[in-house]
């Protein structure tokens, strides 16, 4: 019974060591400077500060003071739209009597109609058609001869300011399907063109360029742009022509040179070369940074260090964010301005455009993503951001804020050793990378097509293969019929990480995105091609949706990168080593999952581990050295009759087995169940009750583990895409094996290596990634106090 002494002290060393030092309330990842939650707190006081300061008598009953005399109701609708912005509702009785303020009010000066009209806009766009209507067609009768507005009908001086409030009203009633005249559209574009310093834009041009106007001119443009005619994309004698943009630099574009300038003199200190209007610039630099998709301005990341700013100068008694100079004046005003700051700009990203060329390969079909993200957040009915992110800078902390990295091009796609190994590790960590080549219907994308199938065969050592009708990407949220696809298209795939990580298409789908405006009228171009642009729509919201079935990451939350500690080295005494059994049945098919187990457990624990996660077999000498051993396959599998009798020796000296079924393999728990019962025949297989310590904390006898009461089950056969629906809280189903009176293995029937491994895995019925680890380490825990 020597081995079994040795044994016993190796688990006394080890559970001495973790529970010492377990802390469950321990949190995921670091988090730099502000915080989510510090953000939503400051949001929340902004909108209990701007209620309390809403007028309950007189003539503007339900809205708020005005700026300045004769302002008509634009603060009272700045305000209202900053609060639904913030996710207020108009059916709260508060916010009902704003609307109904606006509704009775009659606007007629610009900044008010606008504001007017984006306030209803934003409410219940149903119901005030008819006055949204009313207020486009007076933006549309006050534009003036130089396609700005000024302050009125007959102000015979334009300014940028009047005129961003304008077309950021058309926009949204554009939205809405709302028809804009071409002319006036036109006139706009043409103003905000002219009115480019060389740099930037300034007020009424004659003060030079400021960060407020050149946020205002860039975003003006931009949406002008988006509701002219395509260039890159369009349909020409019932055919789609794609590429039609070129891969050109448009180096002289004047949103381009606004940008270089913004990012030369980025600030959330102050308004960069401006005059004061501090919080009115940050309100317009979060529109820019939306818009173009930049998280990033230069090295800066804007809506950190602006939200950062913001919540260190509320007022911690009144919840006030006040502004300097003519700002001071109205501190409902300013923190309406702050609050859309704050609640635009923290949208969740779902997709990530990688820049990977100097010129405009990256991007042949510029409004694409955008388009996708609009048609995505109609179908999942929230709010959504996308980003761009430059590959020559990137970092896996960049590239794992978003969790689809959307690759596109034409010319040849070749990665160094370092972006080979940045995009793998990108993959290992929970990311999927969807890849177009723009190949076809007017782009020559077969130097794309070669590279990067062979760059895929270098990092995975393993070709791209065709996806089976079978697969989730043609219905993870609404069903496509593959055989319905053009006869020359299909899509592909490269399996890693217990899912496909990497699914790519041969003709470009972002070609139909940029054809596939999400709002306003929908412009028809006969069955056929309606038809494609339709599918190509459909393939990328349910690619959103298998990559990350609907769950994203906040946007201030500090990525969760899962490597090995800094300076590790593996100590011989009084640490863990976590071998896997080898077997038959897929025995290391999610690879990675037991390393990231043990690197969340050395984390949460502090307890010293040993990375090196071998396979070993049954037979094998070496396994009395291990008192824990780890099982996971998805096959069926069977043990030979010497295996047997070794996994009965490990029981015998005190060691203990975990374990789960990869991808909820009902052969693999099978195999599992019946073979280690031949192992050890009078053992008996029972369900852990729901009560049993291993589920709860039990610090009276000494196991102090993770609280498992409560835990997310997914199950694919439940919903479709959505992961809300797909998911059932409770408790995990553990079945534990007990012989002579003592647990000698737990195993979970249901997913834990996939969830370990990647983040999303709705190809699985098993547990989401945070109780997957919490699971596993109560394991660990449990396995070494038996």
């Amino acid at each position: 019974m020597m081995e079994s002494t040795h044994l016993s002290r190796c688990l006394s060393l080890m559970l001495v060591l973790a529970i010492s030092l377990f802390s469950p309330s321990h949190v995921f990842g670091q988090r730099r400077n502000v915080t989510a939650p510090q953000v939503e707190e400051a949001i929340r006081r902004a909108v209990n500060f701007l209620y309390s300061e809403q007028e309950s008598n007189g003539a503007n009953r339900g809205g708020w003071r005005e700026y300045e005399t004769g302002y008509g109701c634009g603060s009272s609708a700045l305000v209202t739209l900053a609060l639904l912005s913030a996710q207020e509702r108009p059916s709260d009785p508060r916010l009902k009597k704003a609307l109904d303020y606006l509704r009775r009010t009659r606007p007629t000066k610009t900044y008010e109609i606008a504001l007017h009209c984006m306030a209803l806009c934003a409410a219940e766009p149903t119901r005030d058609m008819a006055i949204i209507r009313k207020d486009v067609e007076s933006l549309v009768e006050i534009q003036a001869s130089d396609g700005g507005w000024g302050y009125h009908l007959g102000d015979g001086s334009s300014d940028e300011s009047n005129a961003q409030f304008a077309v950021l009203a058309l926009w949204e009633a554009s939205k809405l399907g709302i028809e804009i005249p071409d002319a006036c559209l036109e006139k706009a574009y043409q103003y905000w063109n002219s009115r480019h310093t060389g740099s930037g834009w300034g007020y009424r041009s004659e003060r030079g360029t400021s960060g407020s106007m050149t946020c205002a001119g860039i975003a003006s443009m931009l949406i002008l742009r988006d509701a002219s005619e395509n260039v890159d994309a369009r349909v020409e004698n019932g055919s789609i022509v794609c590429c039609g943009g070129g891969a050109d630099a448009m180096q002289r574009d004047p949103v381009s040179l606004g940008f270089a300038w913004l990012v030369a003199n980025f600030s959330v200190e102050q308004n960069p070369s401006g005059t004061g209007w501090h919080i009115y610039y940050l309100y317009a630099l979060e529109r820019v940074g939306r818009l173009t998709g930049q998280r990033f301005f230069g090295e800066r990341d804007w809506y950190r260090e602006g939200a950062s700013y913001l919540v260190s100068v509320q007022s911690q008694v009144k919840g006030s964010i006040d502004g300097g100079g003519m700002e001071a004046q109205s501190p409902a005003t300013t923190t309406a301005m702050a609050l859309l700051f704050l609640s635009k700009g923290k949208r969740q990203v779902v997709i990530g455009h990688l820049r990977h060329s100097e010129d405009r390969d990256w991007q042949l079909h510029r409004r694409a993503v955008q388009n996708l993200t609009g048609q995505i957040e109609k179908v999942w009915k929230r709010e959504l951001a996308w980003q761009s992110v430059t590959l020559k800078n990137a970092t896996l902390a960049s590239l794992l804020e978003t969790p689809v990295l959307y690759i596109s091009g034409s010319k040849a796609f070749r990665l160094t050793p370092d972006q080979r190994q940045l995009l793998k590790e990108y993959i290992d960590n929970g990311g999927l990378i969807f890849a177009e080549a723009c190949n076809g219907d007017g782009c020559d994308g077969r130097a794309f097509d070669a590279t990067f199938r062979d760059e895929m065969q270098q990092i995975f050592e393993k070709p791209l293969t065709k996806l089976p009708p079978s697969h989730p990407v043609w219905f993870a949220e609404t069903k496509i019929d593959p055989s319905a696809l053009p006869e020359d298209f299909w899509l592909y795939g490269l399996d890693a990480c217990c899912r496909t990580s990497v699914i790519y298409s041969p003709i470009s789908l972002s070609c139909r995105w940029e054809l596939a405006r999400p709002w306003g009228k929908t412009k028809k171009h006969g069955p056929a091609i309606d038809t494609d642009i339709e599918n190509a729509v459909k393939i990328g919201v349910n690619l959103a949706s298998y990559a990350t079935g609907r769950e994203l990451k906040e946007k201030l939350d500090a990525v969760e990168v899962i490597a090995a500690p800094a300076n590790y080295q593996t100590l011989p005494r009084g640490v863990l080593k976590l071998p896997k059994i080898q077997h038959t049945g897929g025995a290391d098919d999610a690879s990675r999952a037991i390393v990231n187990l043990l690197d969340v457990y050395h984390r949460e624990t502090k307890s010293l581990i040993d990375r090196d996660t071998p396979l070993i077999s049954l037979t094998d000498e070496s396994i009395e050295r291990y008192p824990l051993l780890y099982i996971h396959g998805r096959n069926k599998f069977l043990l030979s009759d010497v295996e047997r009798d070794c996994l009965r020796k490990h029981f015998e000296n005190g060691g203990f087995v975990l374990g789960d079924a990869i991808c909820a393999s009902k052969d693999f728990a099978a195999s599992v169940r019946d073979e280690f019962l031949r192992a050890v025949p009078d053992a008996k297989w029972r369900s852990l009750d729901p009560k049993h310590s291993f589920m709860l904390r039990d610090e009276v006898n000494g196991f102090d583990g993770y609280d498992l009461s409560q835990v997310d089950l997914v199950d694919p056969n439940i919903g479709t895409g959505d992961l809300s629906r797909a998911k059932r809280e409770g408790p995990p189903e553990i079945e534990a094996l007990e012989w002579n009176g003592r647990i000698i293995a737990v195993f979970s029937p249901n997913d834990l290596s996939c969830a370990m491994e990647s983040k999303h895995s709705i190809q699985c019925k098993g547990y989401v990634r945070d109780d997957a680890f919490r699971i596993g380490i109560n394991m660990i825990l449990f396995g070494l106090s038996q």
